[in-house]
């Protein structure tokens, strides 16, 4: 451990030593010209110019414009900071050591003490500024209203977040962010925002408690959108006007809300405009849906879901909207959508699998009727999400209202919205789109062996969980097993949850192995034995028990058990005090005569 803490040490002083990224070296908001540098004259610097002179204890000769923070220490503002030149933000870790290096987990936090926004984001208006934020959380002033615009940013450049979390923001307009995203006299550019792999959650607002952007400019993907409150009703991502020429729009300026979730959020999600697409996202559990206001029919929603957001609420449409629907699963309140890929209706009555929006998910006995299991965020992750439930009712794999719903039309004609090719986990869909699954997560079901296992004491026993190795699949209930199977446990007594059977592969059995619904497993040895118990246990999920040839998966087991360490030798002291220490020096001694007369 010692050495580990020393090299790790030393990676950091390198880096700091030989890079010339600028180095926060304060945690407070100080300005003072002293060898000490704080955010705020670490970005006055850069607004400046990055002078080779340094500014108040910031940078230098060489320097670039990166702006370097500790991992999870918390930097406070007492006023807004003025971002007026391109630079990039981030924390600072070693990326080597893998059990710390999950993105998101080690976020330094920028927390306003003060009632004002975070950054100010406004260049000079002849070009556009890149600002590229990635791993540090930001916490708004958590008052009444922190700014008029943009509770966390106001911004009117490009500014890009990656494996961000922004909390706390209150604004009339924009909760967490105010895009201006809408040319001037004076430029010829938009103001844009893209957020990737983030987290949303608690800000406030009268319009755009996530977003208020004067029009569409903004790029939003797997990002987790929670407990955001539009006061007004509106939308929490809210686009004050549509496109005005919809004619240039493509597939590389359109803008998109893709592979992301929104859970107990208040007012509609979006209003979807002219010139915005939303694509594989996953939006249930909120106080409303979707707002409709496309008029010229360049508003997209597809393989999506949208239910269970309040009464009658999942979908808003104005008179005139020709918003484009296809594929999704949806309340009974919203349209049919495109004829060629329609739309289904959801008419179940219970959504979560939980007695909570949050929180672990009950098993297929203890409820078979709901569609999802609720949000959770799995050990060692940055972003949770809502896994969907694959029913016992369900025939096939394709008898289902969310998975292998994707179609692929390769037809000239085609104005199909094809599937993300990724899902929110970053995980790959399927790899022609042709049987994707709607919303933001892909079912995954592992296609090769998982390792489990543990080392024992003699008169120990072995308690793991499995449900982390299955996938997105449920233990099969014990219950079902004999008629699925059509046959009984070839073991001897009942089935186990998962119809569990073990196959001995490189020893006899040692030990006798217990499983419960919700992938409690206990192993007991049956006996004082030294070695390994290693076998093979077959387990029937949710998804895999539709395969004709092979219901289950495989987890690899190796069971290890020792004895205790009860040897003490009697013949060596390790005591003695100084004279103990001098016979350590005088064999070190003759070892060095030994090598001298060598």
């Amino acid at each position: 451990m010692l050495k580990r803490s020393i090299g790790i040490g030393m990676l950091c002083l390198a880096g700091h030593a030989y890079s010339a990224e600028i180095t926060v070296t304060i945690t407070d908001d100080i300005t003072k010209d002293d060898s000490e540098c704080s955010l705020r004259e670490a970005i006055e610097y850069v607004n400046k110019g990055m002078p080779e002179a340094g500014y108040m204890g910031c940078g230098g000769k060489n320097a670039l414009s990166t702006i370097l923070l500790d991992k999870q220490k918390t930097y406070t503002l007492n006023a807004k900071v003025d971002v007026k030149a391109s630079l990039a933000l981030k924390t600072y870790y070693d990326t080597t050591v893998t059990e710390d290096a999950v993105p998101g987990l080690n976020n330094a936090i920028i927390k306003m003490t003060g009632k004002d926004q975070i950054f100010n984001i406004d260049h000079d208006p002849k070009d556009l500024a890149l600002i590229t934020i990635k791993e540090v959380s930001f916490e708004g002033c958590n008052k009444s209203v922190c700014a008029d615009k943009g509770g966390i940013f106001y911004n009117n450049e490009r500014l890009v977040l990656q494996y961000v979390k922004l909390s706390g923001g209150n604004a009339r307009l924009g909760g967490a962010i105010y895009n201006v995203g809408e040319s001037s006299a004076t430029q010829n550019y938009v103001s844009e925002v893209s957020i990737t792999d983030s987290i949303v959650e608690n800000n406030t607002a009268v319009t755009g408690a996530v977003l208020y952007s004067q029009r569409p400019a903004f790029r939003l993907s797997s990002v987790v959108f929670k407990n955001n409150n539009t006061t007004s009703g509106a939308a929490n991502i809210f686009s004050e006007k549509a496109i005005a020429d919809v004619t240039l729009l493509n597939d590389k300026n359109i803008n998109k809300l893709s592979n992301s979730t929104f859970l107990n959020n208040s007012g509609y999600i979006i209003n979807i405009r002219d010139g915005i697409a939303v694509n594989n996202v996953t939006i249930a559990g909120n106080k409303a849906g979707v707002q409709f206001d496309s008029k010229e029919g360049y508003g997209y929603l597809a393989n999506s879901i949208v239910v269970g957001n309040g009464s009658g609420t999942n979908c808003q449409f104005n008179s005139d909207d020709k918003t484009l629907l296809q594929n999704n699963l949806v309340g009974t309140e919203c349209k049919s959508g495109d004829a060629k890929y329609p739309n289904e209706f959801w008419t179940g009555s219970k959504l979560f699998a939980s007695n909570s929006s949050e929180g672990s998910c009950k098993s297929l006995m203890e409820d078979p009727d709901a569609l999802l299991c609720p949000y959770s965020t799995p050990k060692d992750t940055f972003l949770g999400y809502i896994r969907p439930r694959i029913l016992l009712t369900a025939k096939n794999m394709f008898d289902t209202l969310i998975l292998n719903k994707g179609r692929l039309d390769l037809s000239a004609d085609s104005t199909q919205l094809v599937c993300e090719t990724m899902d929110q986990r970053n995980k790959n869909r399927t790899i022609d789109n042709s049987w994707c699954d709607r919303g933001a997560i892909e079912i995954v079901v592992p296609i090769s062996k998982s390792r489990i296992g543990q080392d024992l004491k003699v008169g120990e026993v072995a308690k793991l969980n499995i449900l982390e190795y299955l996938g997105d699949s449920d233990l099969y209930p014990k219950e079902k097993c004999e008629s699925l199977l059509k046959m009984k446990n070839p073991a001897g007594g009942d089935w186990q949850d998962g119809c569990a059977y073990i196959d001995q592969t490189l020893t006899k059995s040692k030990g006798t192995l217990t499983l419960d619904i919700d992938g409690n497993l206990v192993y007991t040895p049956n006996g004082n034995w030294h070695g390994a118990d290693i076998f093979n246990l077959q387990i029937v999920t949710s998804s895999t028990h539709f395969n004709e040839n092979k219901k289950y998966i495989v987890l690899e087991a190796y069971m290890v058990q020792e004895p205790n360490n009860e040897f003490e030798d009697k013949s060596v002291k390790t005591s003695g005090g100084a004279l103990g220490l001098f016979g350590l020096f005088a064999v070190l001694g003759l070892v060095g005569i030994r090598r001298f007369k060598k």
